[in-house]
């Protein structure tokens, strides 16, 4: 009998022991911490959930008061502040496999800050898929915060990136945190790793499937939502600026995509200056520095870039407009 209750013993403390293990394992080496969270929206569709600061495979993640990847700040700009606010999707936002300090905007920000006789704050407003339909209805929302500056980052196929507002992806947009580290490990990843059709999934599929016709509804909507939304910053500020942003294969192939041809005309006919990221991505390419992690989100080179086109066009018009 005793050696049937000492064999118990030794079982459920191997258990607890292997369990425990796997937690800290899956927690620190894989990195699998809590991962920022979504929130459903009646008009913007989803956004971050706000004020969280988690790290997710030794990222560090900050997700203010409004729902930016941004660190909290006040609602109104004050007279010794530089404020410019960063509108754009997953190649903005960097996603949890980029730290906060790798951020184009966060480069922007200690750059200027450095540089500028004011403080600055570089406000980056994006979620993963978001487009047109959703930065427009954010910015009825919450406004642009009174910024010197308003920034949109986007790519070819934002132009047909319309609003679904179906229940959120928990793979992608997941709005609670798991039961453990381990839990998520065994559940979601262990299965991709062992079926070669998920482990080759590229993350390009997020945009693969906006391959609409320039003429579809999809791709009116997504245009004349981005109508809208740039007629709206050009109501709120002095200076609205667009960086257009090229996939890997419209570098490769010389070739823009027709999204972005849209993207131009539309800049255009508003009097809005319009920068390609093109020759910052190819020039680096050129050098055999790789700035993608796939056909279309940049790596932390990729960031670099980002943000130094953003600095020197920020630069110039502070220098119009500005005592700097």
């Amino acid at each position: 009998m005793k050696i049937k209750v000492k064999y118990i013993i030794w079982v459920i403390s191997s258990v607890i022991f292997a369990i425990a293990s796997g937690e800290i394992f899956a927690r620190y080496y894989l990195g699998l911490g809590p991962p920022p969270l979504s929130v459903s929206h009646p008009t913007i569709e989803y956004m971050y959930k706000p004020n969280q600061d988690v790290y997710r495979f030794g990222n560090h993640f900050i997700v203010n008061q409004y729902g930016m990847r941004s660190a909290a700040f006040v609602e109104k700009r004050s007279a010794n502040e530089l404020r410019i606010v960063v509108f754009g999707d997953s190649v903005v936002n960097g996603g949890v496999l980029t730290d906060q300090s790798e951020l184009a905007t966060s480069i922007v920000k200690n750059k200027l800050t450095a540089i500028a006789d004011k403080n600055a704050i570089v406000a980056n407003i994006s979620a993963g898929s978001w487009g047109p339909g959703n930065w427009l209805a954010y910015a009825k929302k919450y406004g642009f915060f009174d910024a010197n500056i308003i920034v949109l980052v986007l790519s070819s196929h934002d132009y047909a990136d319309n609003p679904t507002f179906e229940p959120l992806n928990l793979n992608t947009h997941p709005s609670k945190a798991p039961i453990s580290a381990l839990f998520e490990g065994i559940e979601k990843y262990l299965p991709r790793y062992f079926s070669s059709k998920s482990k080759n999934k590229d993350v390009t599929t997020e945009v693969d499937q906006f391959a609409a016709t320039e003429n579809s509804k999809e791709a009116q909507k997504g245009l004349n939502d981005l109508r809208s939304f740039l007629k709206l910053a050009q109501n709120n500020s002095t200076t609205v600026l667009v960086f257009q942003h090229y996939e890997k294969l419209e570098v490769n192939s010389d070739r823009t995509n027709i999204g972005n041809q849209h993207i131009k005309m539309i800049c255009q006919q508003l009097g809005i200056t319009s920068i390609s990221l093109e020759p910052y991505f190819r020039k680096s390419m050129a050098e055999g520095v790789n700035p993608y992690r796939d056909n279309i989100h940049p790596n932390q080179e990729g960031q670099r870039l980002i943000a130094e086109a953003m600095l020197a066009n920020i630069e110039d018009v502070l220098k119009k407009t500005m005592k700097y």
